[in-house]
């Protein structure tokens, strides 16, 4: 994938190009040395944020095509993907868009998975370690991705329970029954179903039996994934379902949700 993007920088007045993935992870990229990585991960990540209220407004955008002064932008959107090329104004605009197909039917051949590997092999170091070097515990490494998984069972995927805490501003909310999940949770249970953005999911408590249909309010700022595979339930709902704090419960998508972006709605 990195030969793709460096392939994309052969067309005149191109000056770099970005993969990165829905979660505002860079995949790959051929931008200068000066475009550092913490420069190229933010705007992943403004990426992923800001075209969510995009993608709801004009109903699903294929293509976005930013003039500026000193500059043009073109982002194109893929299944979980995005591909980002920063040019000169004076492109050759019919140029890019024929390299830019090529790069795409070669882009989708890889799944979203393989393109995940390929990008933690390319960030491992490649040194020798000495037979007595003990390994560096996982969590003290900075991971390229959330490696976050659904856990799921015939039915449906589970999530650790989590009350919502009580404050002056969701006193009133608590006592609705209502949930909220983050974006990467909630992208892995469309994801397991096939569904695209949901509104609604049932909730079920796995031992009792009793579920609900419950509106999903989706947290956008959880870079720290501490949300990660964990429903916030409100104290009203917790109460219904008869579940405690790190409790797993079923959560599935109720068919007919309308479209919704990860807005929370």
């Amino acid at each position: 994938m990195q030969s793709v993007m460096l392939g994309l920088t052969s067309v005149p007045g191109v000056m770099g190009g970005m993969l990165s993935d829905e979660r505002g992870n860079v995949l790959a990229h051929s931008f200068p040395a000066y475009f550092d990585a913490a420069t190229l991960k933010g705007a992943a990540e403004l990426l992923q944020d800001s075209t969510v209220g995009l993608q709801d407004v004009t109903g699903g955008v294929k293509l976005f095509d930013i003039r500026c002064e000193l500059g043009r932008l073109i982002i194109k959107t893929l299944p979980n993907m995005f591909v980002v090329i920063l040019c000169q104004p004076v492109v050759n605009i019919q140029l890019l868009f024929i390299s830019l197909n090529v790069a795409i039917k070669k882009l989708e051949k890889l799944s979203i998975d393989q393109l995940l590997v390929q990008t933690t092999q390319a960030a491992q170091p490649q040194a020798v370690v000495p037979p007595l070097a003990v390994a560096a515990p996982r969590q003290a490494m900075a991971p390229a991705y959330s490696d976050y998984r659904a856990v799921s069972d015939v039915k449906g995927v589970l999530l650790s329970c989590e009350t919502m805490k009580k404050t002056a501003g969701t006193f009133w909310e608590s006592m609705t029954d209502n949930a909220s999940v983050n974006r990467d949770t909630a992208l892995e249970i469309s994801n397991f179903f096939k569904t695209g953005p949901f509104k609604k999911l049932t909730v079920t408590n796995r031992t009792t039996g009793v579920s609900k249909h419950v509106p999903i309010t989706v947290i956008q700022h959880d870079r720290d994934h501490v949300y990660d595979g964990r429903i916030i339930l409100t104290q009203a709902l917790k109460e219904l379902l008869g579940v405690s704090n790190g409790d797993q419960i079923r959560v599935e998508v109720v068919n007919g949700g309308g479209i919704l972006g990860w807005d929370g709605i």
